[in-house]
């Protein structure tokens, strides 16, 4: 069994893959964008778009999303704060760390999560920054990894 991406400490299978092989739904907004940064890390986009409404929904392309979540390679998630505004709406701010042609990126992000029918769905995001480079342009392949691993970033996320 393999640690789940999400960060969360607990198997894939006891964690995040619960909700994204459909064996339960989840009960919080930031289940819900844990399961999702997953399910990208993965490549599992029809989830990504199951979980999707309204504005989210709108213009999104699962080929476009698919080919760039397989492109990249994610290195970690951190959940900066969570909140839920009445009984059908939260929000969750989280920061999400990946490696693009070895450069280090991030997704700084407000999430805007509705309940309906007793299931939560991704209905907006609004981006604290675009897609930042967090160190120097180019990481050295000898170099350690940013992810904190001991490697270098050769045999960790430059593959």
């Amino acid at each position: 069994m393999s640690s789940c991406p999400c960060g969360s400490q607990n198997t894939y299978e006891l964690c995040c893959g619960l909700f994204i092989d459909n064996k339960q739904l989840p009960e919080t907004p930031e289940q819900l964008m844990r399961s999702r940064y997953t399910a990208y890390s993965r490549g599992k986009i029809d989830y990504i778009k199951n979980t999707m409404k309204g504005k989210a929904l709108t213009g999104f392309n699962e080929i476009e999303a698919e080919q760039w979540a397989k492109s990249v390679t994610w290195i970690d998630l951190e959940v900066m704060h969570t909140s839920i505004s009445g009984p059908d709406k939260g929000f969750v701010e989280f920061t999400a760390r990946f490696s693009e042609q070895n450069q280090i990126k991030k997704i700084h992000e407000l999430s805007e999560f509705h309940k309906e029918n007793g299931r939560w769905f991704y209905v907006d995001g609004v981006h604290k920054e675009k897609l930042n480079k967090i160190s120097k342009p180019k990481i050295a392949r000898n170099a350690p990894c940013p992810c904190g691993s001991g490697k270098k970033f050769k045999n960790c996320h430059a593959k």
